[in-house]
């Protein structure tokens, strides 16, 4: 597991908006001060870097294509009646293009979002019943008596620390419906976390607080790259069976791992 520095999002730097730190993860308020930055520049998803919105669009049929495998399994094992919904979790939505992409593919299915701040949901809110949207830190915001039959995280698992996410997995796991899935999509896989490697990138981040500390280069410390292993031991100590992962042909080779309830 490393430590990993951003300096924009979206194509807007983080010095144009928000005090940004070395040492400390970006907090709610961090965030929500982004999006309020975010919606100023841009009136609609379509204004969204194209190449990102490409790369999701892939994310998203892959997902939706999961989904459609899921609910078809629990359907024949009687875990979601005919006529009942398939309900989708997705923790950490933020601006909510890929929520949006999924209503597209899967119309039917009742899809409920998470996010840390309500900012955020300024576009997804035109989308989605507000009793389905869930605002604060998972798994206190969400409701204890809804089980899901998929849920699934985009690109939110580099913020949290192991024991955190650890946590976060496991009472995930416990809303799941019975063999319903969890998914994560993480754009921050680690190749490899050798001897060398480690001790090459802590002079990397040396070299970066010192031009950080002398206002040359400011980043905003953003979370944790962690290699596959890590991932499947973390699955596996939050108690999922049936772990697979893999990598996704999207173009930013995004790296996936479901496990079963």
């Amino acid at each position: 597991m490393r430590r990993f520095y951003q300096e924009s999002w979206q194509g807007i730097p983080f010095t144009a908006f928000s005090h940004i730190s070395f040492f400390h993860l970006a907090d709610p308020k961090f965030y929500a001060t982004f999006y309020e930055e975010l919606f100023r520049r841009y009136q609609g998803w379509n204004d969204l870097p194209a190449i990102w919105r490409a790369n999701k669009a892939k994310d998203a049929r892959w997902l939706a294509e999961r989904i459609r495998q899921v609910i078809a399994r629990e359907r024949e094992s009687g875990a979601i009646p005919p006529d009942g919904p398939a309900r989708v979790l997705s923790i950490g939505s933020g601006v909510g293009y890929m929520e949006k992409l999924l209503l597209e593919e899967l119309p039917d299915v009742e899809l409920h979002v998470n996010e840390p701040s309500t900012v955020g949901m300024r576009w997804l809110r035109r989308l989605i019943p507000a009793e389905r949207i869930y605002i604060g830190l998972p798994p206190a915001c969400l409701p204890p008596d809804v089980r899901y039959d998929v849920i699934y995280l985009s690109a939110v698992d580099y913020g949290i620390p192991t024991r955190e996410l650890v946590h976060v997995l496991e009472e995930l796991r416990s809303q799941l419906a019975p063999g319903g899935e969890l998914i994560c999509l993480s754009a921050s896989l680690l190749e490899e976390d050798s001897f060398i490697g480690s001790f090459v990138n802590a002079i990397k981040i040396l070299i970066r607080a010192v031009l950080h500390c002398l206002g040359i280069r400011r980043q905003q410390f953003w979370g944790w790259r962690r290699t596959r292993q890590e991932y499947r031991r973390l699955f596996a100590l939050a108690g999922f069976s049936d772990i697979e992962d893999g990598i996704l042909d999207d173009g930013f080779e995004t790296y996936w791992i479901r496990g079963r309830q």
